[in-house]
């Protein structure tokens, strides 16, 4: 039985005390109950509590907010460390949504608490990049753009201690954006006492100067391949590969490039040299199916996405690229079947949706 929230009335009772707390006549109070009917043992201080604090996670203009805020405050003072206890449990659990509602209400009972602040922003980010590894984008992109939100917000701050240092840190490194990551890493390891963290810290430091990610030649080439100048790009990416023969950031995205270019065997030979450097990047697997397919070798297509899989079963993109194969192939029930796995991992995925009745209707695929 779904929670809900019933409101009490408590007109005609004056100097009524809860807790030591004088309650108001002309506001009803919100009581938190498990069943479709209140009964008189829901009606406790906790669920009092409860209730307000779920008619103010979801309610962002609660005109009651401020007098909420005092019961709460009053009756249960440490309520912020029991609730953060209850959002960790639910994140480490795998339970995002909950955590995110629960941090939700925290940041709207203390809107000036940096700690709810980075509490939500870390769990958003969190969300994203498991998102990210179950391939489902579309969703991921959403909690990527609230977790900027977020860490916009504590990027604005004027003071900040050791921990948001730490994890705005670890945000920019996570989105690529390495010059941040390398400040914010700084003023972390400038004020913690938290050696295992600056251990840690330091060796992500260590790891993007070996990257070679900050060099200029690689971030142009970089540019140039979004903007689409994939030919200039090539000659960057060459120029940096001159300095860092055994990067395999730079081999993956001279091969990314060529992919572009339609230089499909081209590409493949630098995606293989980028896994002779680190063989456990899933993105190299997919990519050389993707090239594979291209190039009408769908055996080897396969294999490189069944790699794929083995790194990362749940990511939904490897799975349509396995449809769009068997597409190819023309084993259209194969194709279908990929699809309805993509399904049971997001119902409301469109690609698959299209290509299912891509299928059904016999229409034309163009070449990725």
């Amino acid at each position: 039985m779904l929670e809900q929230v019933f409101f009490i009335s408590m007109e005609g009772r004056s100097d009524f005390l809860i807790e030591n707390f004088q309650v108001r006549e002309d506001v009803p109070l919100p009581v938190l109950a498990s069943s479709e009917n209140l009964s008189k043992e829901d009606i406790t201080p906790d669920n009092i509590i409860l209730g307000m604090f779920r008619v103010i996670r979801d309610n962002e203009n609660e005109e009651n907010i401020d007098y909420y805020r005092d019961f709460i405050y009053t009756v249960k003072p440490d309520i912020d460390a029991q609730l953060t206890s209850a959002a960790l449990e639910a994140e480490n659990n795998g339970d995002y949504a909950e955590a995110i509602d629960i941090y939700t209400g925290l940041l709207r009972l203390n809107s000036d608490s940096p700690e709810h602040l980075l509490n939500i922003a870390v769990c958003y980010n969190e969300y994203s990049l498991y998102l990210f590894d179950k391939g489902k984008e579309e969703l991921a992109l959403q909690m990527e753009e609230l977790a900027f939100k977020y860490f916009k917000l504590l990027d604005d701050l004027p003071e900040k201690n050791d921990r948001i240092y730490y994890y705005l840190g670890r945000f920019y490194l996570s989105k690529e954006n390495y010059e941040k990551s390398i400040d914010y890493f700084k003023e972390f390891i400038s004020l913690t006492d938290d050696d295992e963290r600056k251990k840690e810290v330091l060796d992500a430091l260590k790891m993007i100067q070996s990257l070679g990610v900050l060099n200029e030649d690689y971030r142009y080439a970089q540019e140039l391949a979004e903007a689409d100048k994939d030919e200039a790009a090539l000659e960057s990416v060459d120029k940096f590969l001159e300095k860092y023969p055994s990067n395999w950031n730079g081999y993956h995205l001279k091969g990314f490039i060529l992919r572009k270019l339609e230089r499909y065997e081209d590409a493949v030979l630098n995606f293989q040299k980028a896994l002779n450097f680190n063989g456990n990047e899933v993105d190299l697997y997919n990519e050389l199916g993707l090239c594979y397919m291209n190039l009408g070798n769908y055996n080897k297509s396969e294999l490189y996405f069944a790699k794929a899989l083995r790194f990362n079963s749940d990511d939904i993109s490897i799975y349509y690229n396995l449809a769009i194969l068997s597409y190819h192939k023309k084993n259209m029930s194969e194709a279908l079947k990929y699809c309805e796995i993509i399904n049971e991992f997001n119902p409301n995925d469109l690609k698959a949706k299209d290509l299912v009745n891509l299928i059904k209707n016999s229409g034309e695929l163009n070449a990725l």
